[in-house]
């Protein structure tokens, strides 16, 4: 349960310096030398040392019962309390996926002329509900409460994993933050509709569960249970969305960090549609006989599910879909009715999330066709009539369209809601030719706000100033809400009054939003 009162931090002030050694033991708490975390009172976690002894880790941490046989396609189940946790402090198998993050990252360290073999798949598995915890090594008598991130990463609901490169959370725990990588069911296992089963977006729960987990185990963490803050990129961010407007979300997080996402915002996705899908996947793997289809899919391989999978829903995007027991309703009516969860919120994109996705060709014709009206489209051509490359037309339509409008929308609630809200627009392009055809790449602000900084990646000293420069805005976000600190350029608050975003590039600076006008077109309604 997830309190946020005055007490409850007098309690944890309390654990820390009375009772420490029922909360937790850092560096000098083993015979080892080795930090360790104790849960329960009675768990006894067994971490290691990083980063030259600045940051201490806990990797494949469980927590949830591994979603397996009966729990297959069942929201995630408390575990059970033992005396120790087995743990191999390493990263976990991956949600069970195919290799299309993998080949993602091939894709982008070609485009940098990288060996895109250096970049390998990890091992996969049904049992993946872990969780990855780093922090800063701090002696176990010290009652310093610390602000927590838990990241949410993307890959569009259908691959992706807790500890990719660019995730990996020791430099940015080394900041003064503790830094929670998370899984969650992926694909069909994570967001399936049938009519025998009550529930349908396995894996939006899963991070509901992780973030409960959390709160649970705040003491022990030696975190700050009023500065929790959820952060996702892509898909991960369109996770947040979710976890902002639906009922179970409430309460287990006070601020959220939205990077490049938002194209939930526009999802009207409900169960009822998917259930003929869903049916169809029964059919394909038992045959259209079975009397207990859930059932006998449940015994069924993992391999199997996964296979017949890439044939049943090759092109299908796992959105949440309201299905009226996690998700009650779509996003914007949700936020319509000023509903949405009051969170303060830093938010943005990049300025070229699309330019990797288009063709050298792009139809614009034919997207202004299918998303607005002529007369819209006519406006539209004429805003974009400066810009004589058509990739970079279709990039900045489509980058407006998924990315900036609807993030403008959410800033925009958050401020009516009486919260903080900080948007960003992240413009540095790497140095040389090839990194010129990239651009601000759809997830290439990660490895700033972490500070992993691929060798394939053509870094330069003005990569590492803008590296520190984002992780301080991003801990003070994290740490009180507002990113500024005397020694850094200031980032305004966002209003529908003051429509000021901080641009973060070669130069940081504030100022409208270069899309704002094309998002009186295109943002969601």
């Amino acid at each position: 349960m997830h309190l946020s009162s005055k007490k409850f931090i007098k309690l944890s002030m309390v654990c820390l310096l009375s009772i420490v050694g029922a909360c937790t033991d850092t560096v000098k708490g083993g015979a080892d030398n080795s930090p360790r975390l104790t849960l329960n009172d009675t768990s006894v976690i067994v971490g290691k040392l990083a980063e030259g002894g600045r940051t201490e880790s806990f990797l494949g941490v469980p927590f949830a019962q591994p979603p397996v046989g009966d729990l297959r396609w069942a929201p995630p189940q408390p575990l059970a309390k033992p005396s120790a946790i087995a743990q191999k402090n390493e990263f976990p198998a991956a949600c069970m996926q195919g290799d299309h993050i993998a080949k993602w990252y091939k894709n982008v360290a070609a485009g940098f002329g990288g060996d895109p073999e250096l970049i390998k798949h990890p091992e996969v598995s049904e049992d993946c509900l872990y969780l990855n915890i780093w922090r800063p090594a701090t002696e176990a008598q010290s009652a310093e409460m610390l602000p927590v991130i838990v990241y949410i990463h993307g890959g569009s609901n259908k691959g992706g994993w807790s500890y990719e490169p660019n995730y990996i959370g020791h430099n940015l725990a080394s900041k003064g933050v503790i830094v929670i990588s998370i899984a969650y069911r992926l694909g069909v296992f994570g967001f399936f509709s049938h009519p025998s089963l009550e529930h349908s977006n396995f894996g939006l729960l899963d991070q509901v569960a992780a973030l409960q987990w959390v709160n649970d185990n705040i003491i022990a963490l030696r975190g700050d249970a009023e500065k929790i803050t959820v952060m996702g990129e892509s898909a991960g961010a369109n996770n947040i969305d979710h976890l902002m407007t639906m009922p179970s979300g409430k309460g287990l997080f006070s601020q959220a960090i939205h990077q490049s996402g938002g194209s939930s915002l526009t999802n009207r996705s409900i169960r009822k549609a998917h259930l003929q899908l869903g049916e169809a996947f029964a059919n394909f793997t038992l045959g259209d006989d079975a009397n207990q289809p859930v059932e006998g899919m449940r015994q069924l391989s993992a391999d199997a599910i996964l296979s017949a999978a890439n044939e049943i829903y090759q092109n299908h995007y796992f959105d949440p879909v309201v299905d009226g027991m996690s998700v009650m309703e779509p996003i914007m009516n949700t936020i319509s009715v000023g509903k949405m969860h009051g969170v303060d919120l830093l938010i943005g994109s990049n300025d070229d999330e699309w330019l990797m996705y288009t063709d050298d060709n792009p139809d614009i014709e034919g997207w202004l066709k299918a998303e607005v009206t002529p007369s819209e489209a006519d406006s539209l051509n004429a805003l974009l009539d400066g810009q004589s490359d058509d990739r970079r037309k279709s990039d900045l339509l489509r980058t407006a369209k998924y990315y900036v409008c609807p993030s403008l929308v959410l800033a925009k609630e958050a401020s009516k809601l009486n919260h903080n809200a900080w948007v960003y627009h992240f413009t540095r392009q790497r140095e040389g030719e090839l990194a010129a055809t990239m651009g601000a790449y759809h997830g290439a602000e990660l490895p700033y706000i972490f500070d992993t900084h691929d060798d394939w990646l053509p870094t330069v000293e003005a990569d590492h100033r803008l590296t520190n420069i984002m992780q301080t805005y991003w801990v003070n976000f994290a740490a009180t809400g507002n990113p500024n600190q005397l020694d850094l350029p200031v980032w305004p608050n966002y209003s529908a009054d003051n429509p000021n975003i901080q641009s973060l590039g070669d130069v940081l600076f504030s100022s409208g939003h270069p899309s704002q006008k094309l998002c009186e077109f295109l943002a969601p309604s």
